[in-house]
């Protein structure tokens, strides 16, 4: 099989997800368009994906290119195409685990700034955007990355469940457990910031 060609991730062009049966096939068989198309609309998704988790964004480019990465080594072995999502998500979250070890962080992440934000745009959210962030690190690397995966990318509870591998209904209650997590979390810094000291 020939190498594929780099795929550029800010590239428009809009590609449904997951992927129809007819494309995974295709990308099993090693057509190198089937798997330009997958990873097209996967890197995005990736980058969101390890963001979303506590990762710094040049490392979810990073992490997300491994991803694609083992995705084409690997995809011709996919047993089933129905299982492509979950097989997907699977490769991905075990780039994360790996990232993990290798960084050995007891505990929870460093805290990561909005991506792309300008300084117009940090100025108007001033003293809001620093507490909400603040109050981020407080919350496991899990909630914030169901909080992510939900309010940011607009993820209903069923496509969260595939990625996870979870019951929607599990998700639902985990999403807002987080959000209450959140809410507290955010009490707590901004009444610290009101405080007089």
């Amino acid at each position: 099989m020939q190498p594929v060609q780099p795929v550029n991730p800010r590239n428009q062009e809009a590609m449904e997800w997951p992927p129809s049966a007819g494309t995974v096939d295709r990308c099993r068989e090693g057509d190198r368009e089937a798997l330009t198309l997958v990873l097209r609309g996967g890197f995005p998704r990736l980058v969101a994906f390890f963001i979303g988790a506590g990762v710094s964004p040049g490392e979810a480019d990073d992490l997300a290119a491994d991803s694609c990465e083992g995705f084409v080594k690997n995809i011709s072995k996919l047993r089933e195409t129905g299982a492509f999502e979950a097989w997907f998500w699977a490769i991905a979250r075990a780039k994360l685990r790996t990232w993990i070890r290798k960084r050995r962080r007891p505990g929870r992440f460093e805290p990561v700034g909005a991506a792309g934000i300008t300084p117009a745009e940090a100025v108007v959210e001033g003293e809001e955007h620093a507490d909400i962030t603040k109050a981020l690190q407080h919350l496991s690397p899990k909630d914030r990355q169901l909080l992510w995966l939900r309010e940011v990318e607009g993820l209903s509870y069923e496509e969260i469940g595939g990625r996870l591998r979870t019951a929607a209904g599990t998700v639902r209650v985990a999403c807002h457990r987080a959000r209450k997590r959140l809410e507290i979390a955010y009490e707590e810094v901004a009444g610290d910031q009101r405080e007089p000291g």
